[in-house]
């Protein structure tokens, strides 16, 4: 009785959860299919991040299992890749034109099938499974388990959290799971890598708790965890609560050099292209095709990606050193007063209200400020975009706003000033037109930082 209870709930609830036609696996875009036989690639995308809204919600890993199971590779996307979508269906059965956008927007915009597609277009793979994670959810099926056991390892991921687990064993509850979700510098992660990889890892955690005998046993527990991932996960047609158990624990099982995570090489960031207002992340083409070939090849990274980073993980900790007396002069005195200009204000941070008060800050200083609003794309410090014509006027808001990069943009006029109000963003400062240049553009001395201590080594055997 006891397995026909779990076995009829297993198919009702794995009925309950929301399919979507979302799989084109004889797509023209996929390459080498015959290499690809045997091994078996998810998309995993997580939706509704803590904090984000728009593109900056979603969060993106592609998911490369061996055909022996004995190795995985995971790569993160950013939300605002500049991607080629080819032609595909919308959630509504709609067919909709091939576009150049956000990779973000493949999903938003046209749903799970053309996000599949626009990966195998970038990436050559074939998807073999689609997992959509309303990351809301997660902290429900978290606590309908009574906590999730993990063993953290720290990382750039684990610190990017909002709240960042204590290194070793410990298990999360709810809260946890939502404060190690949580983006701690909303806007500082633009390749999305650190909360993808953050998502991941928490899901994997959680399903293979749910999956233990201790869950198993325990009818009113795994009724409760199975209930609440039916809210929480979107499927494609052809994959079942099985599959997700083998991700899950081929994911669980593996360690060490086993499983290879990357981000996409990324040539650019912050692109703003002529005639919109969006801000994208332009990918490294030729290094973007050799990590996808490798992982077609063999499930795994070239070689080069893996000494990049085994090299970035030894290298001892950067010492700033004195400059030479005759070190270069700072930039040219200011010669735009802040009377002269006239700012646009956008917010492209997640505290809300933070336009009004910077451009309150701004008009207290002289400056005229026309536009106040929320920034579409996504920026990791402030930014002081201007039109050909304004380079003296961007030079003397980024004075008034430390911290801020000028950059010249082909979207807004030839005389308008944009402030782009980015992570890092403290205040609003006096400036002096005429005088020396402002300290925060001069080059300084910088104390010898002493060399930190070494951290002790965290083991999850």
């Amino acid at each position: 009785m006891i397995v026909l209870y779990h076995l009829g709930l297993y198919f009702y609830v794995d009925q309950r959860i929301d399919r979507v036609e979302a799989l084109a696996l004889d797509g023209p875009e996929v390459l080498a299919p015959r290499l690809q036989d045997g091994s078996e690639t998810y998309l995993v995308v997580s939706n509704g991040i803590p904090g984000q809204t728009g593109t900056a919600s979603v969060a993106t890993q592609v998911v490369s299992l061996s055909a022996d199971r004995e190795r995985a590779v995971l790569v993160s996307i950013p939300p605002t890749a500049l991607v080629d979508t080819p032609a595909c269906r919308t959630s509504d059965g709609e067919l909709r034109n091939p576009v150049t956008e956000a990779f973000a927007s493949s999903l938003l915009d046209g749903g799970p099938a053309c996000a599949v597609r626009a990966v195998q277009q970038l990436s050559g793979l074939r998807i073999d499974h689609y997992l959509g994670v309303d990351l809301a959810g997660v902290p429900g099926m978290v606590e309908a388990l009574g906590g999730v056991p993990v063993c953290v390892v720290p990382s750039d991921a684990v610190a990017a959290a909002a709240v960042p687990p204590p290194a070793g064993p410990s298990e999360l509850s709810a809260d946890d799971a939502s404060g190690f979700l949580e983006p701690g510098d909303a806007g500082a992660d633009v390749a999305g890598a650190a909360v993808a990889e953050r998502a991941q890892r928490l899901l994997t955690s959680t399903l293979r708790t749910a999956m233990s005998a201790d869950t198993l046993l325990d009818p009113v527990r795994l009724a409760r965890f199975l209930t609440r991932a039916s809210d929480a996960l979107t499927l494609d047609a052809q994959t079942t609560l099985g599959d997700l158990r083998v991700v899950a624990g081929a994911l669980g099982d593996l360690s060490g050099d086993a499983v290879q995570r990357a981000g996409l090489p990324v040539a650019q960031v912050g692109y703003v292209p002529a005639g919109t207002d969006q801000a994208y992340v332009v990918l490294d083409r030729a290094a973007t095709r050799a990590v996808f070939d490798e992982v077609i090849d063999g499930t795994r990274l070239p070689a080069e990606v893996l000494e990049a980073q085994r090299a970035a993980q030894t290298a001892p900790p950067e010492v700033a050193v004195e400059p030479a007396p005759e070190a270069p002069a700072g930039p040219e005195p200011l010669t735009a007063a802040p009377a002269e200009i006239t700012v646009d204000v956008l917010n492209g941070t997640a505290t809300t209200g933070l336009a009004a008060t910077v451009a309150d800050a701004l008009r207290g200083q002289g400056f005229t400020v026309g536009a106040v609003g929320n920034e579409l794309g996504t920026v990791t410090q402030s930014v002081v975009r201007h039109g050909p014509a304004a380079l003296e006027q961007a030079r003397t808001v980024a004075a008034a706003v430390p911290g801020a990069v000028v950059e010249q943009s082909d979207s807004i006029g030839p005389s308008a000033v944009q402030l782009v109000i980015g992570p890092g963003y403290s205040s609003v400062v006096p400036v002096e037109i005429g005088g020396p240049a402002p300290a925060q553009l001069q080059t300084e001395a910088t104390a010898v930082a002493p060399e930190p201590a070494a951290a002790e080594p965290v083991s999850c055997a």
